[in-house]
């Protein structure tokens, strides 16, 4: 049917939207009344009127949800010094922190890591075969000599623990091997106890004399020895929990020895350390302080008060040994590794990792160490070296310990009018924890 002449129906080709109607001012054949223009401009203001109310629709969802969810936010406030729960990236549950007792007295004076570091497991029945291949599980290129070294790194260990008071000694070394559950710090810690050597001892416990009594008798470190099958030493000693020894149960490589380390000093005390004393081979002296220490940004040349250094390393080779291959091996394999994987997440490095970890054990230090979280979930891109070192602040930084704000961010806090950021101030309220 088609319209009537003076119909104010057009034909579709010649019909044009009500937009274009309102845009242009005019049809294909150049007459549009002054009803058809209003109409037009009716279309517009209909879709303007449909995105406004979407607009509206989201501003009431958004409302409604902060009217529901608001009041949750404001009762679990994020921890002093975050803005939010979004910039906080480690946490100790609740239901963590109630399940373990403060921390014990006498290690509120405690700011000395010793770590001795592992290499292998103990497995023993007998302390009087500690230098023994027999007695240990060992990798291929470690028979033939190197337990006698690993002792001797206990024994130092437990010598500079022993000299200061203020010292607390951990091995470190994870469950590495298939043939055994037991970790490396385990093994390690179980033939310091069973091999009669002088313990250090919390100040002040209630069992500081009756441990050392107990384990200075001769008699008693027999006895001791002979109970010790498959390291159930540990068991049978009088007051152990107050010797000043522990172990860190997780580390697969020399860069988390250190890490979890000073992760574990903060679980075990409350706090961190003010300086680290590192026991080891002397060939991997480098790779500590100039490689992993430097990814942690530890410093290494750094005195703290009474003149101790902040960084020391006790190293101890083999004895009547050629150790040129040691050092060779240590360079290609070992430092050149991590001279460009500082992390040791990319690569041979991870795999390391991965082969050394075969009962899938899970480090706990993202709660029981959770001003690190960052830093342990740190993995910079593949060969970035130096240029990957962990940008942000830290507890041990200059500008955290101490009284607060340390020189070099009074001098940044000096220029804020000047558009200048200051330092994240988390690490500024973090103190030790209180009985």
């Amino acid at each position: 049917m088609l319209p009537r002449p003076g119909s104010s129906l057009l034909s579709g080709s010649a019909r044009k939207s009500g937009i274009s109607l309102a845009l242009n001012g005019s049809s294909a054949n150049g007459n549009v009344s002054f009803h058809d223009r209003l109409s037009a401009r009716s279309r517009v203001t209909n879709l303007g009127i449909l995105i406004l109310l979407s607009f509206a629709s989201l501003s009431a969802l958004f409302n409604l949800r902060y009217m529901l969810f608001g009041t949750i936010s404001k009762s679990n406030p994020p921890p002093p010094g975050y803005s939010s729960w979004a910039t906080f990236h480690g946490y100790t549950p609740d239901s963590l922190s109630k399940s373990v007792p403060p921390p014990r007295n006498g290690t509120e004076s405690l700011n000395h890591l010793v770590l001795v570091v592992g290499h292998a497991i103990w497995a023993g029945c007998d302390v009087k075969g500690r230098e023994n291949d027999e007695n240990w599980i060992l990798e291929e290129y470690q028979k033939g000599g190197s337990v006698k070294s690993f002792y001797k790194h206990i024994e130092k260990g437990v010598q500079i623990a022993s000299k200061d008071p203020e010292a607390l000694l951990v091995f470190s070394g994870g469950q590495t091997r298939n043939q055994s559950l037991q970790t490396e710090a385990e093994s390690y810690f179980s033939l310091a106890v069973s091999s009669g050597l002088e313990l250090p001892i919390i100040q002040g416990s209630l069992h500081e004399g009756d441990l050392q009594t107990s384990l200075g008798d001769s008699k008693a470190k027999t006895q001791v020895g002979e109970l010790a099958h498959a390291n159930a030493a540990v068991a049978t000693a009088h007051g152990l929990q107050d010797v000043r020894m522990t172990t860190e149960n997780f580390a697969l490589d020399s860069f988390e020895n250190l890490l979890f380390s000073i992760a574990r000093f903060r679980e075990y005390t409350g706090f961190y350390p003010e300086r680290i004393t590192v026991v080891g081979y002397a060939f991997k002296k480098a790779r500590f302080e100039e490689l992993h220490a430097k990814a942690i940004r530890w410093p290494t040349r750094t005195y703290i008060a009474g003149g101790q250094r902040a960084f020391s390393y006790v190293g101890i080779d083999d004895e009547g040994e050629d150790n040129s291959l040691a050092y060779q091996g240590e360079r290609l394999k070992g430092y050149s590794l991590f001279e460009k994987d500082m992390y040791g997440c990319h690569g041979k490095l991870k795999d390391k990792r991965i082969e050394r970890n075969p009962t899938r054990r899970f480090h706990p230090y993202f709660s029981s160490a959770p001003e690190l979280a960052d830093l342990l979930n740190w993995c910079p891109p593949k060969d970035s070296g130096l240029q990957g070192v962990y940008p942000m602040n830290l507890p041990w930084d200059l500008r955290v310990t101490g009284s607060g704000w340390g020189r070099g961010a009074q001098a940044l806090r000096a220029k804020q009018s000047k558009g200048k950021k200051l330092p994240d101030i988390r690490w500024l309220t973090f103190g030790r924890e209180r009985n």
